[in-house]
Order: structure tokens, then C-alpha cells, then sequence
């Protein structure tokens, strides 16, 4: 696996993580929602977000070491 297909992964990997973001982050408006299942969403929500931007930050180093290498060739 080169440095830009493991790039795509990690991408691919982050959307995955948005997507599950966008699902509990719109379980917030149900109206049946204890005081309590607002807070253990929330935190679900600031640890997926904590995933999905170090899948990103990860992905955006190896796509930079992609092009490095390619321009080394």
C-alpha cells in the first residue's frame, strides 16, 4: 500500500466517523431525551469528533508524504 491509497483510507475512515457524528448530533432534537442522554450524546459526540479529526490529520499527513515521495521519483 502506497502512501496515497493509506491516505484514502484514513478519508474514508473520517467520513465514516462524520457520518456517525451527523446521526447522534440529529438524535439531539428527540424530545423523549433525558438530561442524561443529552449529556452521554454529547460526549459520544466530542470523542467522534476527536476521531475524526485525527483520521483527517493523519490522512492529510500521508497524502503530503505521497506527493513528497512521488517528487523524489
Amino acid at each position: 500500500m502506497d502512501y496515497s491509497e493509506w491516505a484514502r483510507e484514513y478519508f474514508l475512515n473520517a467520513q465514516r466517523v462524520k457520518s456517525v457524528i451527523d446521526k447522534k448530533v440529529s438524535r439531539l432534537n428527540d424530545k423523549g431525551l433525558t438530561a442524561d442522554d443529552k449529556k452521554q450524546l454529547n460526549s459520544d459526540i466530542k470523542e467522534y469528533r476527536r476521531i475524526f479529526y485525527e483520521l483527517s490529520r493523519v490522512g492529510e499527513i500521508l497524502r503530503d508524504r505521497a506527493g513528497k515521495v512521488k517528487g523524489e521519483a
